[in-house]
This record gives C-alpha cells, sequence and structure tokens, in this order.
C-alpha cells in the first residue's frame, strides 16, 4: 500500500520525467521522449536515495497506447511483408533461444549464481514472466528481475544512440505516405476497446496483455479501414511513461543489491547484443530489410520499448513488434523445457 511519501514521489516523478523527455529533445537526443525521462527520474532517484515508483496503472496505459498505434499500422501491405518474412521471424525466435542457451553458462561462471538463476536471468522473454517461472523453479527471482532490468535498459539505450547515428532508412519497407489522425469519434470507441481486450488477456494470464491487447484492437481497425495514427500527444505522453518505468529500477539499491550480478549481466548483454547485432546484419543482406529495421527485429530488448523505438524511428512498428511477439511467446512456453534440459545434461550446474 502506498504511503503519503509514495504519492508525493509519484506525483513529482512524473513532471520530473517530462520535462527530462523534453529537453532530451530540445537537444535531439535520439529516443529523447524516452530516454530523456529515463534519465532524469534516475538522476533523481540516485540524488534522493528512493525509488520513485511508478503506479502500475500509468504503465499499462503507457503499454496500451503503444500497442493500438502499432496494431493501427497492421495495413494489408504490412501483413503481405510479414508473409514473405516469416521464415526470418521463425530464426529471430530459435535464435533468441540459442543465445540464452549460449549465455547461461557464461553468466553461471561470472555471476557464481546457482544453475536455475543463470538460465532464468538470460532468457530473453517477458522479463516478469521469467522472474515468476525462475521462483517456481527455485531460482533467486531477485538475481533475475535485477539482470532482465539491465538488459532492458542497456538495449534500450544502446540501441537508441546506435541507430540515432546510422540514421533512418533510405527507404522503408511498405513505405507509405504519413496516414492521418484517427478521427476523433473512432478514437473514443478505440480506447475502452483496447482496454477491454487488455483486461481480458490479462485474465486469461497472457504475457504483455496491455500491450497485446490493444494492438489486437488496432490491428482490426486497421482491417475495417478505421486506421490512422493516433495523436502525437498521446504517443508523446506513452514514450515518457515509459521512460519513467524504466527510471525507476536505476537506484542506489539497485547497484549494492547483487553488484556481482549485474556487473555480470552488464558483460552478458552487451555480449548477446553484439551477437544479435551481427545477426541482424547477415539477415539485411538475406531479407532485404534495412539494417536499422533488422537491428531492432532481433535486438534482446523488451517489447513495448523496441516497439517505441521502431515507432519514434520510423521502422516498420509492425514488423518489428511481430518479431518480438514470436521471440517472447516461443522464450515463455520452451524456456522450461531448456532449462530441464540444461540442467540433465550438465550444460549448467545446479548449484
Amino acid at each position: 500500500m502506498s504511503t503519503p511519501s509514495d504519492w508525493q514521489a509519484q506525483v513529482l516523478a512524473l513532471p520530473l520525467a517530462a520535462m527530462g523527455g523534453a529537453l532530451a529533445h530540445a537537444v535531439h537526443m535520439p529516443l529523447a521522449w524516452v530516454l530523456g525521462a529515463m534519465l532524469a527520474v534516475a538522476v533523481a532517484s540516485l540524488l534522493s536515495g528512493r525509488m520513485l515508483a511508478q503506479p502500475a496503472t500509468l504503465r499499462r496505459l503507457a503499454q496500451g497506447c503503444i500497442g493500438l498505434a502499432i496494431g493501427l499500422a497492421f495495413t494489408p501491405q504490412i501483413w503481405q511483408l510479414l508473409g514473405g518474412l516469416a521464415p526470418w521471424v521463425v530464426l529471430g525466435a530459435a535464435s533468441a533461444l540459442a543465445l540464452s542457451v549460449l549465455a547461461a553458462p557464461v553468466i553461471q561462471r561470472l555471476a557464481r549464481v546457482d544453475g536455475p538463476t543463470a538460465i532464468y536471468c538470460v532468457a530473453l522473454g517477458a522479463s516478469s514472466e521469467m522472474v515468476l517461472q525462475a521462483r517456481r523453479a527455485g531460482a533467486d527471482g531477485a538475481s533475475v528481475a535485477c539482470a532482465h532490468a539491465v538488459r532492458i535498459i542497456l538495449v534500450t539505450g544502446c540501441l537508441a544512440l546506435l541507430i540515432g547515428g546510422i540514421g533512418p532508412p533510405a527507404i522503408a519497407p511498405a513505405s507509405t505516405p504519413a496516414p492521418a489522425t484517427v478521427q476523433s469519434v473512432v478514437l473514443l470507441g478505440l480506447l475502452p476497446a483496447a482496454a477491454i481486450a487488455a483486461l481480458v488477456l490479462q485474465r486469461a494470464n497472457l504475457p504483455n496483455p496491455w500491450l497485446l491487447g490493444p494492438l489486437g484492437i488496432g490491428g482490426l481497425a486497421a482491417a475495417e479501414s478505421w486506421g490512422g495514427r493516433l495523436p502525437d500527444g498521446l504517443l508523446v505522453a506513452s514514450q515518457v511513461l515509459i521512460g519513467w518505468a524504466l527510471g525507476q529500477s536505476i537506484t542506489r539499491d539497485f547497484f549494492v543489491r547483487a553488484p556481482r550480478v549485474l556487473a555480470s549481466a552488464v558483460l552478458v548483454t552487451l555480449g548477446i547484443l553484439m551477437l544479435c547485432l551481427g545477426l541482424a546484419w547477415l539477415v539485411s543482406l538475406g531479407a532485404g530489410l534495412p539494417l536499422p529495421t533488422a537491428f531492432l527485429a532481433f535486438a534482446p530488448g523488451g517489447m513495448a520499448e523496441m516497439a517505441v523505438m521502431a515507432k519514434a524511428f520510423g521502422l516498420a512498428a509492425p514488423l518489428v513488434t511481430a518479431f518480438h511477439i514470436t521471440r517472447i511467446v516461443c522464450t515463455i512456453l520452451l524456456t522450461g523445457l531448456l532449462a530441464r534440459w540444461m540442467l540433465r545434461v550438465g550444460w549448467v550446474r545446479a548449484q
């Protein structure tokens, strides 16, 4: 239950995150509204010594807006493009599982943790679901949560700077003129429908319900030619909230709770990211995708963060999201089986 001081911190954090995003936007930082908000909240947390925790409702609203925006972009042209890329989407999911298997013994040696903890620390799936599975498998849930926070923050920051330096592709796949803003009367129907879809998926215990539910509603609207783009104000507000959610984890406790696990997670995440970028380069040649789009499609980041980045940089957000949905679903379904196999054959040590 929140205390009065918790509410004060939350009230202060929102304008602080918005000001950080605005400042980053003014100096042309890549993915400005996300990274600026993240850095502002992180600095405030470190200076104050307290966590500026974000209410779960705000995070859900941000994910819902991002999911709806991406769903509205699932035009028939995008579906046609995805059909031709199906083998590459499967390759993306398979490579994520393979990288997790390769990284597990590495982080076990570096962090000196037990086998189940090592396996779930590097499983490239939905972080909340991986923490739950880790606890059921007898792993250290706190270490797993820390490792995934490091992965998402590091990948988001590195890719934003990298793609910002590369610049947008000269020709994006299935590029079309910028769509018009969704009509207000349509938006008034889409928003409650998106919330209902998210609640249904949440009740069914499916992963990322507040992203995938609205995404499905947006996709249906696009199929019925009710598509378009959300108002810029909604998208900016969503990015600020995503940045706040990332920044709230960067506290003093975050660095002292398990320093060896955190340092190991940084090294392993950078290694996985480099391998993903190399693989994305090969796929960009084989599939004809722009290199920045392939980078985001294969990156081991959070689905919401990668979707936001694709949307902000104009890199075929529906395509990128399709890659990440497939990766996360496969990771959620198969990590338990892979964990038992790795422990049985001695790929990682039980203790």
